[in-house]
């Protein structure tokens, strides 16, 4: 017998995580998800911007591509005070809402800003790394690494104070799921 749905891990993507661990040749960690739903307008920010290979997206066998009703996207931007978003975002954010999932992986801080006022967890590139060691997919060695990369190599703006805010949570051992 199966497990119940409820213990799945599913999430939405924005465009930042899928390009910075693909920057740093992480991506496949995204596979940490059972099922990880990518709205077409971030599908277009990450494959049709060139910022991520189609072939890399399509070897995740968690990725389900889902599309959104414009003008359903717009009432719940207007709802919510989400003007000032690009268009993966926010319907990164209505997936969210529209389907009950409570994960929004996201590097933006202004979507995680957003995220937390709806009531979601905003997971960052950061955090899929930390996650992907509890889960035993990285040693704390790859992941120190990893972590490290997404300063010096990705595109991603972070701090080494952030950084070193993430390699303690490795040392600390696990807190969460």
């Amino acid at each position: 017998m199966g497990e119940p749905s409820s213990s799945l891990l599913i999430a939405v993507a924005d465009a930042g995580p899928l390009i910075h661990l693909e920057e740093i040749g992480q991506l496949p960690l995204m596979t940490l998800f059972d099922k990880l739903l990518l709205p077409d307008a971030v599908w277009d920010e990450a494959v049709v911007n060139g910022s991520v290979p189609r072939a890399s997206l399509e070897q995740l066998p968690c990725l389900a591509r889902t599309s959104a009703v414009e003008s359903e996207v717009l009432r719940f931007i207007q709802a919510n005070s989400l003007n000032d978003l690009h268009r993966g975002e926010r319907e990164s954010l209505f997936v969210c809402s529209q389907q009950s999932i409570p994960l929004l992986l996201t590097d933006d801080l202004a979507v995680r800003d957003a995220a937390k006022r709806l009531g979601l967890t905003p997971v960052g590139s950061l955090g899929v790394i930390v996650r992907a060691f509890r889960c035993g997919r990285l040693t704390k060695f790859a992941a120190e690494q990893c972590l490290r990369d997404l300063q010096s190599v990705s595109s991603l703006f972070v701090t080494p104070a952030i950084v070193e805010m993430a390699i303690e949570q490795l040392h600390r051992g696990p807190t969460q799921p």
